[in-house]
């Protein structure tokens, strides 16, 4: 048997001269089998399915032909871009300008605050000065005492009765002061005021260190020369001053005061007299008889403990005298 007349061969495919991006599958035709018979079949027949295969060759290379084609990118738009990034700024700058505001918003509400606290903390405190000035709610109705022992509190209750009634806040130290005046026993004092209604005085009294005989009386005086009153007798503690000692405006007095004053209480209730010709040579006499060589004024209170510890020591021991007029080598006879 023979093929068919009219077949021609496909020509072959020719490579595009670039690697095509996308590629085109082309689908193949069934080609209707010819009976196989002794006779030639039909021209016309023949003829026929040769122009149906031209036409789809010429269709399926156009295809190739336009998938061989580069495909470009299209470049971005300059215009749209700058556009765009204008958006972003102007986003960014809102997104700035709020915080800004917010920030100072929150600056302004606090100082709108503290000026809120300090107007009313002035409020508060004028009306609580008009209330303690103007009215009786503030005003002293307690007068409290503190200290005294040899002044009468019943006379300084009346000294001081003249505040009753007075606002605190117009209670004044000098006021004070003149009212305490007429008592010589009272060295220095110091006031308090206790809302709502409470004054209270502290006094310091002055003690006697030394007495001087004076006709027939014995009359009592502090380290500072100030006359406490008058005795009948020296009282414990209080020992006659005699010689230039008992002339309150020499430098013997002023020294054997001085003296006096910043012993213990406990070693000057043993001293029954003391004497001195100058400020240099203060001499005391024990109630044990033994005489005691101070020295000057100075380094009392050490002399002072000197001297206690020597008369722990000798105990019943025979001394008439005790010299501590150096601290550093005390004697004794």
């Amino acid at each position: 048997m023979k093929r068919p007349g009219g077949f021609d061969r496909l020509p072959d495919r020719q490579e595009p001269d670039e690697q095509p991006i996308a590629s085109v599958s082309v689908p193949s035709v069934p080609v209707p089998s010819v009976p196989e018979t002794d006779e030639d079949p039909a021209p016309d027949h023949s003829r026929r399915l040769s122009g149906v295969l031209r036409r789809f060759q010429s269709e399926a290379s156009n295809d190739l032909e336009s998938a061989s084609e580069p495909v470009y990118r299209a470049e971005p738009d300059p215009v749209a871009e700058a556009e765009r990034q204008l958006r972003e700024a102007a986003r960014r700058v809102k997104s700035q300008q709020k915080r800004e505001s917010r920030r100072f918003s929150a600056h302004t509400r606090r100082r709108r605050r503290n000026w809120f606290i300090a107007l009313g903390t002035v409020a508060a405190l004028a009306l609580f000065v008009a209330v303690g000035v103007f009215t009786p709610l503030m005003a002293v109705r307690d007068v409290q005492i503190e200290g005294a022992t040899s002044v009468k509190v019943e006379d300084l209750q009346k000294a001081l009765s003249d505040f009753r009634g007075v606002p605190l806040a117009l209670v004044q130290d000098s006021a004070i002061r003149d009212a305490l005046e007429p008592f010589p026993g009272i060295e220095r004092y110091s006031m308090e005021v206790i809302p709502p209604s409470t004054l209270k005085v502290r006094i310091e009294e002055r003690v006697p260190v030394l007495s001087i005989e004076k006709g027939g009386a014995f009359q009592l005086y502090d380290a500072a020369g100030v006359m406490l009153g008058t005795a009948e007798a020296p009282p414990a503690g209080v020992p006659l001053a005699s010689g230039p000692a008992s002339d309150k405006k020499s430098k013997a007095f002023a020294a054997s005061a001085r003296v006096l004053r910043d012993m213990p209480a406990e070693l000057r209730a043993q001293v029954v007299s003391i004497t001195a010709s100058s400020g240099q040579d203060v001499t005391l006499k024990l109630a044990s008889g033994v005489e005691v060589m101070w020295g000057d004024a100075e380094l009392s209170k050490k002399k002072a403990v000197v001297l206690t510890s020597m008369l722990g020591a000798l105990g019943d021991r025979a001394v008439t005298r005790i010299d501590v007029s150096s601290t550093e080598a005390p004697v004794f006879q």
